[in-house]
Parts: structure tokens; C-alpha cells; sequence
């Protein structure tokens, strides 16, 4: 039976793993046979610097596996890039890649080379994490947002990851907003959404105007800030991975969660104080 065996670079475990996935995948760690054969024969084969394999890739890694009568990597890919998102969006810290995927037929091996390793710290994949991405892999994401957010991981520079996030924070507060308007509804759907005091409210209606004004410029100008752009674009991240996450988990439709903000701002109350949600991860600036 050919076997797919996908090392998730830059990723580690603390104990064995075997995550039963669909799609006839399963991710596993602390295996010999997976490192094995992307050790034999990945290492010497990568397009980038072969040292990388030794530094982003071991027993205790993630390895992304499959055995298919008929395997098709092209027909795959889309999946495998879900995973790698999917993974990427459970943690809070750390940043994981599927760059390569090996086709294992008897002797034979191929190498399909995906895309550049992302940069970043390891992400550990523990139980919190794990418990986070089996969750998701049971909801409906929003799709402009979610694509967007792991699309901003793959930029190099502040800026483009600035405009990769604010494109998915629009698409979750404001896609309904006009020239002139959009700013003004991110503040208050922004500052309503995660802000339980009017102290709080007004330092993230103050955080986004500032940044929005930064992406503008940025479209507009090009305008280069370069490190002076770093927590900025921590936080937006923050930011988006958790409504990306809290209306996937409580199963609400984007609308509803506008609809619901505007709410909020006639009666003053907070978000968590009047629908009570199953799943709610707060930012706090």
C-alpha cells in the first residue's frame, strides 16, 4: 500500500501522539518509521538548506501520514494545507510548516516540494493545543479570514503581514462597511467585542484606529515601518485568531455576530455578559 509521510517542520511533542484524522490521515509522533524515512530521504533532497531538516525535524515532531491505494498529492494538497492552518491556528505561540510530502511505493520514494518552510518559534504541540485543533476540525471556519490569516505567516515583512490581517479582520467586523464607514465600525464592533469596561473599549477603539491608519498608508503610500510595526502586528493576530476561533466554537454565523455587536453598543452591555458563549477567548490591550 504507498504510504504519504508529511514531517511538520518546526513542530514537537512532549509524549507520543496518534490523532486519527479524516480523509483516511492520522497525525502521529514519537514513531520511528515516519522520521526514518523522511530522515533517509528528505534530508539530502530538500531545496533549502539541509541543515534545516536537522534543526526543524525529529522523533518527537508531527508527521502527517496516510496509505492510499491511489495517491494523488495534487488532489491532496488542499487538505494538507488545511491541516498545516489548522495546526498554526490552535497555538498561541509558535508556527509550524508542511513543506514537503514523500511518496513511499515499495523502494521507490518521490518528493513533492510544496512551499518555503515558515519561519517562527517551535510550536509545542501539547494537550491544550491538541484539544483546540480536534475542535476545529469539527467546525465550519470563516473562510476569507481563516485563508488570510495563514496567508499573513507566510510574509516576510511587517507590512504585508499588517495588510494579510487587516484584510481578515475586516471580513469578520466590517465587509458591509462603505468608504468612510469602515473604520468607524471596526472601532465599535472591535472595542464591543472584546472590551468589558469603557477604559478597555476605549483603548482597542483607539488601538485599531491608529493601526488602521497604518494599513492605509501603507496601501496607499507605501510606507515602510519595519520593526516599529512588530507589536502591532502581534496583536492583530491576537485579535483575529481569536474571533476566527470564538465564532467557530460557538457556531454562529459572521451576520449574527455583527448583528449582535450592534446590539451591544445601543445597551452597553458586554459581549460575554448577554449571549454567554461556550468558547471565548479575550484580548486584553
Amino acid at each position: 500500500m504507498p504510504l504519504l509521510i508529511a514531517p511538520v517542520f518546526n513542530s514537537t511533542t512532549t509524549q507520543p501522539i496518534r490523532i486519527e484524522l479524516p480523509n483516511g490521515y492520522y497525525l502521529i509522533s514519537g514513531a520511528d518509521r515516519p522520521y526514518e524515512i523522511a530522515s533517509r530521504y528528505l534530508r539530502n533532497e530538500m531545496d533549502e538548506n539541509k541543515r534545516i531538516f536537522d534543526s526543524r525535524v525529529s522523533r518527537n515532531s508531527l508527521f502527517l501520514v496516510a496509505e492510499h491505494a491511489e495517491m494523488k498529492v495534487t488532489d491532496d494538497r488542499p487538505w494538507i494545507e488545511e491541516i498545516e492552518n489548522k495546526l498554526n491556528l490552535s497555538a498561541l505561540h509558535g508556527t509550524c510548516s508542511i513543506p514537503y510530502v514523500l511518496t513511499i511505493t515499495g523502494n521507490m520514494c518521490g518528493i513533492t516540494y510544496l512551499k518555503r518552510s515558515l519561519d517562527g518559534s517551535r510550536l509545542e504541540f501539547d494537550e491544550s493545543i491538541q484539544s483546540v485543533f480536534m475542535r476545529l476540525m469539527d467546525h465550519q471556519l470563516p473562510s476569507l479570514a481563516f485563508r488570510r490569516y495563514a496567508l499573513s505567516l507566510e510574509k516576510k515583512s511587517n507590512e504585508d503581514q499588517l495588510l494579510d490581517l487587516w484584510i481578515a479582520l475586516e471580513s469578520l467586523f466590517a465587509p458591509d462597511g462603505k468608504k468612510g464607514e469602515i473604520t468607524y465600525k471596526l472601532r465599535l464592533r472591535m472595542a464591543y467585542y472584546f472590551g468589558e469596561s469603557y477604559a478597555q473599549r476605549q483603548k482597542i477603539a483607539e488601538f485599531v484606529k491608529k493601526s488602521y491608519n497604518h494599513r492605509s498608508e501603507i496601501v496607499h503610500s507605501g510606507k515602510v515601518f519595519g520593526s516599529k510595526l512588530t507589536d502591532e502586528v502581534n496583536t492583530l493576530r491576537l485579535l483575529a485568531r481569536a474571533t476566527i476561533l470564538n465564532t467557530a466554537m460557538h457556531g454562529i454565523t459572521l451576520q449574527e455576530m455583527r448583528v449582535r455587536l450592534d446590539e451591544l453598543i445601543l445597551t452597553g452591555e458586554t459581549y460575554t455578559q448577554r449571549y454567554a458563549p461556550s468558547y471565548f477567548e479575550r484580548i486584553i490591550l
